[in-house]
């Protein structure tokens, strides 16, 4: 699955191409002067310390996949498209390329004015692994556009315990309570993310999850909540700010389907709960997105931009520490 894409440009502009709109409905029409525009690199590229190889694991995720592109006219309407004729290189602190990315080969949409799936998208080629409390930059460069870059410290791993309780289910679905426990390490400000998801031996996503915040009692808790890591709506990240140095505790219920057209559901299912230990560039972002989706389509709404730590130009370039528990269901 593709993260933001066309989608994250289109965001970055749309709340204000509002104003003419809105402008556009009242009693007295007003020209709106375009402002002046220099078209910059957007990117988007999350760091994390799986596998190389393990492009399994990177699809469940929101912006694990690099993606390039170009910024727009505020006013141009052209559908956003990627580009693939990018040059992205990522360097430790001693300046040496560790890793290179090739764009994907993009294929056509089947629907009218579809554009191409997946272009823009990029493939590591030097099959790096990066390593937690060592620091990386990236260049990106468009030919004509001047070239974007950005820095982070991956952060360290933080163990995590998960355990599961199961609940009264049915046929068809599987009920359980599950509760994940970690020592925040203290001493500085650090950032999280818990997601849980369904996936088979390999870690290929399966069957689906339905996550609720709720004890028995019907009661929500929403301080601390499982996430869904490929839906901006199910997107929970939060600080340690009030819980540094201590154990973090916390539980939810969760429903697995695994019905009749749920694909990989045959074999042994394992319910994953990860621990993502998140840059705190990243952690903005993802919060800044979630709330610009969720006031998407509202004029009403104050406009929400986008966090972005790439510069000259857009995006996010981010860092995620993973630990993760398997619990066969």
């Amino acid at each position: 699955m593709t993260f933001i894409q066309s989608d994250f440009l289109r965001k970055t502009r749309s709340a204000a191409l509002l104003l003419p709109a809105l402008l556009a409905a009242c009693d007295t029409a007003i020209d709106v002067p375009e402002p002046a525009h220099t078209p910059r690199v957007a990117m988007v590229l999350t760091l994390d310390n799986l596998a190389a190889n393990d492009s399994v694991m990177r699809q469940n995720y929101l912006g694990r996949l690099p993606f390039v592109s170009v910024s727009q006219r505020l006013y141009d309407l052209t559908p956003l498209q990627g580009r693939t004729d990018a040059t992205v290189e990522v360097r430790d602190a001693a300046g040496a390329v560790v890793e290179r990315y090739r764009p994907i080969t993009a294929a056509p949409s089947p629907y009218p004015g579809g554009g191409y799936y997946n272009q823009g998208q990029y493939r590591p080629t030097l099959r790096y692994q990066f390593r937690p409390g060592q620091t990386y930059r990236v260049r990106t460069a468009v030919p004509g556009i001047e070239p974007a870059e950005s820095q982070l410290t991956l952060p360290a791993p933080v163990a995590v315990d998960v355990t599961q309780t199961p609940l009264s289910s049915n046929s068809g679905q599987t009920r359980a309570r599950v509760t994940v426990a970690f020592d925040e390490p203290g001493g500085s400000n650090d950032y999280y993310l818990v997601t849980a998801q369904i996936v088979d031996a390999d870690g290929q996503r399966v069957g689906y999850l339905n996550l609720s915040d709720e004890d028995d009692t019907g009661v929500a808790v929403p301080t601390y909540r499982l996430s869904d890591p490929r839906s901006s709506y199910e997107l929970y990240p939060f600080s340690d700010s009030n819980v540094n140095g201590q154990r973090l505790s916390f539980s939810a219920n969760v429903t697995f389907y695994s019905g009749s057209g749920q694909p990989g559901t045959g074999g042994q299912a394992y319910l994953q709960v990860t621990l993502s230990h998140l840059t705190r560039d990243l952690y903005l972002f993802y919060n800044s997105y979630v709330q610009y989706s969720n006031n998407d389509g509202n004029p009403f709404a104050e406009p929400t931009p986008l966090y972005s730590n790439v510069a000259p130009g857009f995006g996010i370039f981010g860092g995620a520490t993973d630990t993760w528990v398997r619990l066969p269901l």
